[in-house]
């Protein structure tokens, strides 16, 4: 196979979490423009909408529904939606996920806790779950992708600003990433997980409120700036399809050298 032929995508459904906006919406709309089928969740009505017609425009089939993915019963439901309207499922990119609780960590009430690993871990063991168990029985193998952080590597220097909880919650992303990778490996199941640095997200936007800590990560990321959300697309099409065929179980790390230092 020749070595663009291996990023193609054609023929392959992928289901997304989160893409009503941001990174969501630009690995959706990455992974259509590969060849790819697009069914995806948000909470985010018209801003899904929006999507969905934007990855039609690709040339692409697209379906939206309003899950909320910290319900185990919907994200079940949404998963067998999928199955039902696409035939199968073969890449599942778990990208859902809340900012930092930005408050010190012993002020973190029980509820931001739940809240903060609810959204962004438990939600993926729920999402790799249903989708897991539907590719070992399909036996055609797939790809699960899910999106942790350096803030689950290091503890970001982001004062006043706070996000210990948040860090946790990215860090059992990147250890669940490990394991389902280990135990699905026998099915030709591949998971693999992203941890962006500092993007231009919704998710950014409180910190950026704050000049002095734009400043200071910025001086601390190597190329000097925050990354943009289509600049995690090509790395998505790459876990996604056939060029990483023999990678599992790896966190790719994509943040403009934040973490060389």
């Amino acid at each position: 196979m020749k070595s663009l032929e291996l990023f193609d995508l054609t023929g392959k459904t992928a289901l997304v979490t989160g893409a009503a906006r941001g990174l969501g919406r630009e690995i959706a709309l990455g992974l259509a423009e590969a060849g790819a089928d697009i069914c995806f969740c948000d909470l985010l009505e018209q801003e899904g909408m929006n999507t969905c017609s934007d990855i039609e425009a690709c040339g692409r089939r697209a379906c939206f529904s309003v899950v909320n993915v910290t319900k185990p019963g919907e994200v079940d439901r949404f998963v067998q939606s999928a199955i039902d309207q696409f035939g199968g499922i073969d890449i599942l990119v778990n990208n859902v996920g809340i900012e930092s609780e930005g408050c010190p960590i012993e002020e973190v009430s029980d509820e931001v806790w739940h809240r903060i690993m609810d959204a962004n871990l438990s939600s993926m063991f729920y999402m790799a779950r249903a989708a897991g168990k539907h590719m070992i029985a399909r036996g055609k193998g797939g790809s699960i992708i899910n999106m942790s952080s350096i803030s689950g590597m290091i503890i970001s220097k982001i004062f006043p600003r706070h996000n210990v909880t948040y860090g946790v919650s990215k860090a059992g992303v990147a250890h669940l990433t490990r394991g389902l990778a280990s135990e699905w490996a026998q099915h030709n199941i591949r998971v693999n997980a992203l941890a962006p640095g500092y993007m231009l997200t919704a998710s950014t936007q409180t910190s950026r409120k704050f000049p002095e800590i734009v400043e200071r990560l910025t001086e601390m990321t190597p190329m000097k700036r925050y990354g943009e959300p289509w600049e995690l697309k090509g790395a998505v099409v790459f876990l996604a399809s056939q060029a990483s065929s023999f990678m599992t179980g790896s966190i790719l790390v994509i943040d403009g050298g934040n973490t060389i230092w």
